[in-house]
């Protein structure tokens, strides 16, 4: 079990000090809008790699009160997790006043030199409001959904994610004011093509554990069934990754008049999307309606905690804003259901504890306002 002992905010976003040692290893966080409940989330999901469950830049984090443009030289989060047979993990992240906007990690009080290390000791699975539109939203959002997905269970992902980022910048460059730099332009080619063939080699391997898992893991809400629509996966199923990588250094050279012409990459791992539908009656999630929808991210959500369990053999801490919204009555009382049997810390956030009801007296709940907590509730 991971259980969060202890969580100290410095400046962070609306916090200018809290120091939180939850009662129960379950919480439900109550408040009004603006009183500090997704930033406590964001905060815990930021000692895992990556940038959070907002994907904010640095220059968010730091504490900045009402009305002023000053902010906080620097900001930490710290957090006090139990570990295996009775143990514990100090875990901290954050930016000193010397550091700059450099984001620094550390682990049991020492500095930690490769972020994935930590995803040894705690991984974490977020949802938040701004997962619903999902479905309705950009490919470039399903993207990082999926991302998300695998860095979780393989952290190394992310930086094959800003190796490619890099190579196609640097390229597009190239071809905008170098283009006769054909040895450049093929280094660079090289690098894409390496890197990209194990991003979505990542992604399918990803999709192919959720399909396998199906609803038997999804914690009673539908199974989904998810594609993933683009041409280097196609090219991946029947094909070696070297091979895939050859084809793809041609595909790029070909292109690369047409890129000039754009001024992006054509072709790339910004070019795929993620399709998701329900597995039992084949309905696209794009149809569905907001309920249906948001039961169907559920299943998502639950299916990957358990592969994590599986692989990792703990489970992931889950961080759930708002996570009633769009249910029925009898998909609430089904979530919650399955959250109070989890073994591993979860933090749910509502503006009203009314709707958590069914979890009196088997998790602690806690009232926030303007960034202080103010006591241990239970709901009427």
């Amino acid at each position: 079990m991971t259980r969060i002992q202890r969580l100290v905010l410095t400046d962070f976003r609306n916090y200018r000090r809290l120091v939180w040692e939850p009662s129960s290893v379950h919480t439900v966080l109550t408040g009004e809008n603006g009183s500090g409940k997704t930033n406590l989330l964001e905060a815990l999901s930021l000692l895992v790699p990556g940038r959070g469950l907002r994907g904010a830049r640095s220059v968010e984090w730091p504490f900045r009160s009402a009305g002023e443009r000053e902010e906080a030289q620097s900001w930490g989060v710290a957090a006090r997790f139990s570990a295996d047979r009775g143990g514990v993990v100090d875990l901290a992240t954050g930016a000193g006043a010397s550091s700059g906007r450099n984001r620094e990690f550390r682990m049991d009080d020492r500095p930690v030199r490769k972020r994935d290390d930590v995803s040894e000791y705690l991984s974490a699975v977020w949802l938040t409001p701004q997962m619903d539109r999902l479905f309705s939203e950009s490919a470039g959002g399903r993207r990082r959904f999926l991302d998300r997905l695998v860095v979780a269970l393989a952290p190394h992902h992310a930086r094959e994610l800003s190796a490619v980022a890099r190579a196609v910048w640097q390229r597009n460059k190239v071809l905008q004011t170098r283009r006769d730099e054909g040895g450049w332009l093929s280094g660079l080619e090289d690098e894409i093509a390496r890197h990209t063939v194990a991003v979505v080699a990542g992604r399918v391997e990803m999709i192919a554990r959720l399909n396998a898992a199906g609803p038997e893991m999804a914690g009673g809400f539908p199974g989904a069934q998810l594609t993933l629509v683009c041409k280097i996966a196609d090219r991946l199923e029947t094909n070696p990754a070297l091979m895939v990588e050859d084809w793809l250094r041609a595909e790029l050279r070909r292109l690369r008049g047409e890129d000039a012409l754009r001024g992006q990459a054509t072709l790339g791992v910004h070019r795929a999307d993620l399709m998701i539908s329900d597995m039992e009656t084949g309905r696209e999630a794009a149809y569905s309606s907001t309920g249906q929808q948001k039961a169907l991210l559920l299943g998502i959500i639950l299916a990957h905690a358990g592969l994590i369990v599986g692989v990792r053999g703990r489970a992931p801490m889950l961080l759930l804003d708002e996570p009633l919204v769009h249910l029925d009555r009898g998909r609430r009382e089904k979530l919650l259901s399955v959250l109070v049997d989890f073994s591993s810390s979860v933090v749910m956030t509502g503006t009203d504890p009314e709707p958590f009801g069914l979890l009196r007296g088997k998790v602690g709940f806690e009232t926030l306002m303007e960034g202080r907590m103010l006591s241990d509730v239970e709901p009427p």
